[in-house]
């Protein structure tokens, strides 16, 4: 059975999957979640989880480790590596931060409904830099990190495409 040590926004989950016909047996934490999945193309699935849907679109976040999850809206930012790998790292005191990103591409097109920053400002980890509507929802793009706005890309009501340059950090 595969099992990895997930991190999202500081916190470590232990997740075990077990793969079967019907689904995935998911163990989280020692707690078993019932999940079915139905993948709508390279990243974009439906998840029904402990019998509630959820449309997600997973895609990497620029390590081999780091994903970005887009679930209602919401941009989530997740890290996932293999338990004893995990385990080894942190006994040997090695670190699996990434390294921050300088350039926010669009991880999806869509359209720009918000630029809530300016060239030279100062934001903070989890600060919100961009609304893009896509598939009638509303995406925020927040910061990974604390940074300084060095170039912005984009106007509010333009049109990108998936990997579109939006921004970049100092």
């Amino acid at each position: 059975m595969p099992r990895y040590l997930v991190k999202v926004e500081g916190r470590e989950f232990d997740v075990e999957l077990e793969y079967r016909a019907d689904g995935y047996g998911v163990t989280v934490d020692g707690s078993p979640v019932k999940i079915s999945n139905h993948e709508l193309n390279d990243t974009r699935s439906v998840l029904l989880v402990d019998d509630r849907s959820y449309e997600v679109d997973v895609r990497a976040n620029g390590n081999d480790e780091g994903r970005i999850v887009f679930m209602l809206g919401v941009e989530i930012a997740a890290d996932v590596e293999q338990f004893h790998l995990a385990q080894l790292r942190k006994r040997a005191g090695i670190t699996s931060e990434a390294s921050v990103q300088k350039i926010l591409k669009a991880p999806m097109p869509g359209l720009i409904l918000e630029v809530k920053i300016a060239v030279g400002d100062t934001v903070s980890k989890d600060d919100t830099l961009i609304v893009i509507e896509a598939m009638k929802m509303e995406n925020v793009l927040k910061a990974q990190s604390d940074g300084i706005i060095k170039s912005i890309s984009v106007k509010k009501s333009a049109s990108v495409e998936k990997g579109d340059m939006l921004l970049e950090f100092e």
